[in-house]
């Protein structure tokens, strides 16, 4: 097999790669503008506000907590397989690209969480629990998997691939959030009091929704792209490959929850094919780089069964997520981390690594090691935020800083905390 030469070979090459990544950077953070929009839309007119705080506050201050420690803990020392300990506030450090990367990285992971809990919490809250994602839960979880002396990336003989965050992003933020919606118990109204069955509360406006969606889907080229980490000695044809599968992913996950929601209920839903379009852009993530395009379009069509099943299991359990962030972003990011261990090709792995491997995916004879590693990686890194994020509600809840008292919540938080409705010149519903 021949594998390209990812060196730098002039200061001009390696000022276009900077750019490839800056580049790609922007386009991440344009996510954020779209789960802005996506949020917004699915919560009712009363609580639009609240949203939208909700995400300036995790992109302001969580970006502030990730430049003063959350990077340091999750790239600030190669050697410590736990957590990193070097270069706060980034004194010291210089490779700017990188950190302006991880950033953008490390805000969509909180934003996910806000999603979960809409339309209950206290703002005050989403304060507490950006900060503690910013400085402890994400920086960990990225050093282990995606730091050079990761424990999780030494392990076995690859160690764990995680190409565009579908672990680190994704599962975290789908995670904490879903632990967060538990704790702080459904909205008022969404299940019967009698029946116990679930009763809807629309949000105010789809289309607001759904533009969100797409916004994302167009910030996603950023990070499945971008994450080659540069352009040069032949990594356009990588990034090439991983935009082509996030859509053949996406697409295929979108038009089988289509169907099958077609299917279910004699009627095609809006707000879950746009959920089974991210669900699929989700699965894509971890894997977009190293598979070929038939094995995308079954990621799509298994993300799409993870996320219906996973949104219907919520719901039998009576757990609340809105916008159902947790099925889209954690069981989703789950299957597409183990889809690696299933369907990376030896070449197109060996590319990544940059050697040659014997360890591939299950599907192509390359064994089960790769795939155990990432079993392993989505116990350690589930169990990680289980952890950290039941202390940290229980305690807001312990001390009354996460739940909203009932009167407020029927009133809506916009009028209680906001200064009232984001329509002032339409009824809010």
């Amino acid at each position: 097999m021949e594998y390209l030469d990812f060196s730098a070979s002039s200061s001009f090459v390696a000022a276009v790669d900077d750019m490839w990544v800056l580049n790609a950077t922007f386009l991440v953070f344009y996510t954020q503008a779209g789960y802005c929009m996506l949020e917004a839309g699915v919560v009712r007119a009363k609580n639009a506000k609240s949203i939208i705080i909700k995400s300036i506050i995790d992109t302001a201050f969580g970006s502030l907590i990730f430049w003063a420690l959350g990077f340091a803990f999750a790239f600030g020392d190669e050697n410590n397989p736990i957590i990193g300990y070097n270069h706060f506030f980034l004194i010291n450090y210089s490779n700017l690209v990188f950190f302006a990367f991880q950033w953008a990285f490390s805000a969509t992971s909180i934003t996910v969480v806000s999603g979960s809990l809409a339309e209950r919490v206290h703002i005050n809250s989403c304060l507490i629990y950006t900060v503690v994602m910013s400085a402890i839960i994400y920086p960990v979880g990225a050093h282990w998997i995606w730091s050079k002396g990761g424990w999780l990336r030494r392990i076995g003989t690859n160690g764990i691939v995680d190409f565009a965050g579908g672990m680190v992003v994704h599962m975290v933020g789908g995670c904490v959030g879903l632990v967060g919606t538990y704790i702080v118990g459904p909205r008022i109204g969404r299940f019967d009091p009698e029946s116990g069955k679930p009763k809807p509360l629309p949000g105010h406006s789809i289309t607001l929704s759904t533009l969100g969606a797409f916004i994302i889907w167009y910030g996603f080229f950023g990070y499945n792209t971008g994450s080659t980490l540069g352009i040069s000695t032949g990594r356009v044809g990588i990034a090439a490959r991983a935009a082509v599968n996030m859509t053949i992913s996406g697409t295929a996950s979108c038009a089988t929850t289509l169907i099958l929601i077609k299917l279910f209920t004699g009627k095609y839903d809006v707000s879950k094919s746009v959920n089974g379009l991210l669900g699929g852009l989700v699965a894509s993530a971890a894997n977009c780089a190293m598979v070929e395009q038939w094995a995308s379009f079954v990621i799509g069509c298994g993300a799409s069964l993870c996320y219906i099943g996973s949104s219907m299991l919520l719901i039998k359990l009576k757990i609340d997520d809105p916008l159902d962030s947790s099925p889209i972003h954690f069981t989703c990011g789950i299957w597409g981390a183990l889809a690696v261990g299933l369907f990376a090709t030896q070449f197109d792995l060996g590319q990544l690594l940059r050697r040659e491997t014997n360890v591939y995916g299950l599907f192509y004879g390359g064994g089960a090691q790769q795939l155990g590693v990432q079993v392993l990686g989505v116990i350690c890194v589930t169990a990680w935020c289980v952890v950290l994020s039941t202390i940290l509600f229980k305690l807001m809840k312990r001390f009354n800083l996460l739940r909203i008292d009932p009167t407020r919540e029927l009133m809506g938080i916009d009028m209680d905390q906001h200064g009232g409705p984001a329509y002032p010149n339409f009824q809010s519903i």
